[in-house]
């Protein structure tokens, strides 16, 4: 079931950049990996994608200050971002969402829903 879909994981360890790449491909949903922030800004200047999944602890640029470059250029500051991180606690998700990011998802990340709950909080249908 080929999906319109296109997401840049921003993901630094391998495991997670799998895991996550083939709960998505599962759904037909094109994949782009990035291994830090910059990786994922430079992604930007060739493809518009959906949605963008990022870690938050990353070394080089991370998920946080990767959403400051996404929503600080106006030409994609409409993609929606979703943090996942293993640091989880009621405090790192408040904190995510009141920086702005569009959902959270402690790792490790349920494949079952995962798909499912992106598609809720972004609105748009596989």
């Amino acid at each position: 079931m080929p999906s319109n879909w296109k997401v840049i994981v921003v993901e630094d360890t391998f495991d997670d950049q799998q895991l996550v790449s083939r709960v998505l491909e599962h759904y037909g949903i094109q994949v782009y990996l990035a291994k830090n922030g910059d990786e994922c800004l430079q992604l930007l200047t060739q493809i518009e994608p959906t949605v963008i999944v990022t870690d938050l602890a990353m070394p080089d640029k991370d998920g946080w200050q990767t959403l400051v470059g996404v929503r600080s250029n106006p030409a994609t500051a409409h993609i929606p971002v979703i943090a996942i991180t293993a640091y989880h606690s009621a405090d790192v998700a408040e904190d995510a969402i009141k920086a702005g990011f569009d959902g959270y998802f402690p790792k490790p990340i349920n494949p079952q829903t995962f798909v499912a709950r992106i598609q809720e909080i972004i609105g748009i249908s596989l």
